[in-house]
């Protein structure tokens, strides 16, 4: 499976959530809202669009909209996504620095 990725924005601040993104697989489905992260535990990884609703006990749930079905798929797409975001973002550094030089 190919995966293109088109980073929508990047984020330089102490939260958690450092960019979005949107996944084209095999050119044939998209999945928007796919969010960069980082944590001091896990580094960066992606955290799937999901849908927020009350539970039947009246709590505050949640529900992945899409999801990798196996640990493998997740991965790939997981280094797909973070490449193209360390790309973006290192891109944006020489912007600055070409401006600031």
């Amino acid at each position: 499976m190919t995966f293109s990725v088109r980073i929508h924005n990047t984020f330089d601040n102490d939260h958690p959530v450092k960019g979005t993104a949107s996944v084209t697989m095999d050119g044939m489905f998209a999945v928007h809202g796919v969010k960069i992260m980082h944590s001091k535990k896990k580094g960066l990884f992606i955290a799937m669009p999901y849908d927020a609703y009350k539970d039947k006990d009246g709590k505050n749930a949640r529900r992945d909209i899409f999801h990798p079905i196996n640990a493998e798929a997740r991965k790939v797409m997981e280094e797909a996504v973070i490449a193209a975001y360390t790309e973006k973002v290192n891109a944006k550094a020489e912007a600055a620095a070409e401006v600031n030089a």
